[in-house]
Order: structure tokens, then C-alpha cells, then sequence
């Protein structure tokens, strides 16, 4: 089967080598979910880049049976825009189906106009509330459900999600996220204890709450490391005159999988917020589940149904230093147990067999 996918994530190298700091987030997931696809599928990856680059023509790169297709940029916001979304009806590539990142509109706008050219079924990929999302104006987030409602299926993380998307009821699947294995090193990239967290260091999803949390602990000889984008001065602040805490910046991911696989515990030290909660799976969570480390985390009411008591939530009866505390102590055998979970939940494997079964009833 040949699959189009619409979307601002990217190849390996060319994430690697770019010039502007991109959401590593969005790129592990989009990349998890087109190499899930690939394992059984030819994919066609449309890249929609921001007017950022500058003024670049378009190329095309191949991995496997992944074929990135690089849109041309334009330096200007809304003729970046327009060539985009207009290039998007030249392209003569005719797939099976087609995919959309449905938080971006210059790819739902282009994979719209891709689809009803070519007549080729579209399904949207829910991972957010758009109102939920820094700096994203309510006039893009109404353009973004506005133009959703023309997929022809849904892949959501939540119900939520698919309720706030799905007005129509048209088909959808519940996928929550996706983890992949990594090859494990034997040897730990550090020669001391450490607790780890990636991800991004904004204050509103916890990181000086983490740094405080692990200043408290009654243990001195263990160390955290912090690797993660969007440096600012609350986190600069908060790290100051601490040599036990170690910044690494925003490091490639097979690294990250390194420091994760060796760690005390990774930790997500996101606070739970009950509006966000029902649209929301911390897919730090699930990157976390596949490694060999415990995990601490704040409350998920999504994952908790999933992984019950085999992760250490941050809860009213539990703060994220009692749980640090704790973890330094606990037995490791809970890890086998998310591990166990993870595999059967959030494999590639798994999840292949899902999207096959639900693309064949779309394409019915």
C-alpha cells in the first residue's frame, strides 16, 4: 500500500542539521508513527517547512521505504503559505491514503487540497487540543477544526479528542502514542547516579519544579541531568550554583535513549491540570516506558489506566520529592512491568497492525 503523509517533522539528518530549534516532541512522534507505517507500507512524507528556512527549492530525500519529499520555502510568512498549499496540488504522486498532522494548517490545508484532487481518502492525526497550545491564536485553532472536518477518519490519543474533532462520527482509532526499542548500551554515559529528564524548559510544565524537588533530597552523591530546548532564565535561574545538576542542551535522541536507559528514574515533572488531562497523553511517558529505568511522573489519567501503580505518579498523597526519595530505595522489578505494558501497547509492531486493519475499513 502507498501512503501520503502530510507534516513539519523531518528526516533524521535534515532535523540533525537544522538551522532553527524544532519541537522534538512533534518529531519523535510524527517520525514514530511514519516508520510504524512503513513496516508494512511504501510512505510518501510531504514536508511543510516554515517560512524560517528562507527561500529553498525542494528536494527529495529516501530512507527505506520512506520517501521525504522537501516542499520549497519562501521567506515570507504568507507566501511560504500560498506556494506551499499550491505546490501541494501539483503533486502527482497518487497514494492509497493520505495522513495529515492536524495541528498544523499549512499541512491540513495542502493535504485537503492533495486529497480531493487525487481522491484519495484523508485521515487526520489528533494529538492536541489546539487551544491547549502556547501562542497558537484562537483564529488558527478555529481554521484547524474548520478544515479537520473534512477528513475522512480519525487517529486521536483520546475520546476527547476525537469528540472535540469528530462532530461528524466518521471512523477513528484510538491510539494513545507510540514507543520504540533502542539499542541499549551496556555502559552508562555517566560514572555517578543521576535522576534524568528531556523535554522542553518552560516553567509552566515543571522544570524548576524539579530542580527544587531534587535540591530537597537528603541524597548529595546523586546528580540531575537535564537535556531539553527552549533555555530560558527561570531555568537558568533555578540551575545556578548547583554542581550537581548538568545541562547537556538539546541533544540528539539516540543519546537521550543513552542517559533514559541508565538512569535512577526518568521523570516527567508536568503538573496535572484536570482541563488538559482529558485531551492530553504525555508522550514523554511513553518514550520513557521502553527503557530500563524507573519512571516518576505527574498524574495522567489516560496512562494510570494503563499502567496502574507500575509508575510513580505525582499525586495530592505523593510530591515529585517523596517519589524521588522513594525511587532511590525501590525495587527494580516494577521496570519489567511497564516494559511488559509498553510492548504490547505501544510497539510499532502493535500499532502497525491496528492502522492496517483500520485503513482497510476506510478504504471499504
Amino acid at each position: 500500500m502507498r501512503i501520503a503523509y502530510f507534516t513539519t517533522a523531518q528526516d533524521k539528518k535534515e532535523y540533525l542539521n537544522s538551522p532553527i530549534e524544532l519541537n522534538p516532541s512533534n518529531q519523535v512522534f510524527h517520525s514514530n508513527f511514519i516508520e510504524c507505517l512503513s513496516l508494512t507500507n511504501d510512505v510518501n512524507v510531504f514536508v511543510l517547512r516554515s517560512n524560517a528556512y528562507g527561500n529553498k527549492e525542494s528536494f527529495v530525500n529516501k530512507e527505506g521505504n520512506v520517501t521525504w519529499n522537501y516542499l520549497q520555502t519562501k521567506s515570507g510568512k504568507f507566501a511560504n503559505i500560498t506556494s506551499q498549499i499550491s505546490n501541494s496540488k501539483k503533486i502527482k504522486d497518487k497514494s492509497d491514503v493520505a495522513f495529515v498532522d492536524t495541528m498544523n494548517t499549512r499541512c491540513l490545508l495542502a493535504a485537503k487540497n492533495y486529497s480531493k484532487k487525487n481522491s484519495v481518502p484523508l485521515i487526520g492525526l489528533v494529538t492536541d487540543n489546539p487551544y491547549n497550545i502556547t501562542k497558537t491564536s484562537s483564529l488558527s485553532c478555529d481554521l484547524i477544526l474548520r478544515t479537520a472536518k473534512k477528513c475522512d477518519g480519525f487517529v486521536c490519543l483520546t475520546k476527547a479528542l476525537n469528540a472535540l474533532f469528530n462532530k461528524k462520527n466518521k471512523p477513528y482509532i484510538l491510539i494513545k502514542g507510540l514507543s520504540k526499542n533502542s539499542k541499549v548500551n551496556k555502559s552508562s554515559p555517566l560514572d555517578y547516579p543521576y535522576f534524568f529528564y528531556a523535554g522542553t524548559l518552560l516553567k509552566k510544565y515543571g522544570i524548576c519544579d524539579l530542580v527544587e524537588a531534587f535540591k530537597s533530597l537528603k541524597d548529595k552523591k546523586t546528580k540531575l541531568v537535564i537535556a531539553g530546548h527552549h533555555n530560558n532564565d527561570d531555568f537558568k535561574e533555578a540551575i545556578k550554583d548547583d554542581e550537581r545538576i548538568v545541562f547537556l542542551g538539546n541533544i540528539d535522541n539516540q543519546i537521550v535513549c543513552d542517559y533514559e536507559n541508565h538512569s535512577i528514574a526518568n521523570i516527567n515533572p508536568r503538573p496535572y491540570i484536570e482541563r488538559i488531562d482529558k485531551y492530553s497523553v504525555p508522550s514523554k511517558v511513553i518514550e520513557y516506558s521502553s527503557k530500563n529505568s524507573l519512571i516518576i511522573s505527574g498524574y495522567s489519567s489516560e496512562l494510570k489506566n494503563v499502567f496502574e501503580d507500575s509508575i510513580l505518579w505525582i499525586d495530592e498523597k505523593n510530591s515529585l520529592s517523596q517519589r524521588m526519595e522513594e525511587s532511590l530505595t525501590l525495587k527494580r522489578e516494577m521496570i519489567n512491568d511497564v516494559k511488559a505494558i509498553s510492548e504490547k501497547e505501544f510497539s510499532l509492531d502493535a500499532n502497525n497492525k491496528k492502522l492496517q486493519g483500520f485503513i482497510s475499513n476506510i478504504l471499504k
